[in-house]
């Protein structure tokens, strides 16, 4: 390879190390906290987009991560993009719940939220929230914050630890 191909393969490398790559097999490093909803393991594969819909190069980014989860009732498989904020707008469902949804970088975590509420707004009338955040512990290990709150409940964090499968 051509010392600029080597130089470019650098650059690239490097504009996608902001934000860590959480592809790979994980497994649960404290399988006592295995139960429902909670995955003994992960799958995940994070796309990379280094040029434009033209054919471009451009800053590279992670575009979206596709995520299976192991849970005691089977996998269950998401693809989501990473940088889009959605749900339902009030007026587009009179009478049922708007929903919120999120996935986006804050500095090197990578944060899920999830929400639904019957009121005007969110935190008006009933409602849930699911937050999630990924990051990588200085051994490399994956954790997740996962936090949910309720009009109906106090607010709950459970923190699970990851370590790579081979």
């Amino acid at each position: 390879m051509s010392p600029l191909g080597l130089i470019m393969l650098a650059t690239v490398a490097l504009a996608a190390q902001s934000q860590p790559d959480f592809s790979g097999r994980w497994v649960l490093a404290a399988p006592a906290q295995a139960g429902p909803g909670i995955p003994s393991a992960l799958s995940v594969r994070q796309s990379l987009a280094r040029t434009t819909m033209r054919g471009d190069p451009m800053k590279p980014f992670f575009r979206d991560i596709t995520i299976e989860r192991r849970l005691e009732t089977g996998p269950f498989s998401e693809s989501r993009a990473i940088g889009v904020e959605g749900g339902t707008v009030i007026g587009s469902v009179p009478d049922g719940p708007k929903t919120i949804n999120r996935v986006a970088w804050e500095g090197t975590s990578l944060v899920f939220e999830n929400g639904s509420y019957a009121g005007q707004s969110p935190g008006a009338g009933e409602w849930t929230e699911r937050r999630e955040v990924w990051s990588l512990d200085p051994d490399g290990r994956l954790r997740i914050a996962i936090t949910t709150r309720s009009s109906a409940a106090e607010p709950r964090t459970v923190t699970l630890v990851y370590r790579r499968s081979p």
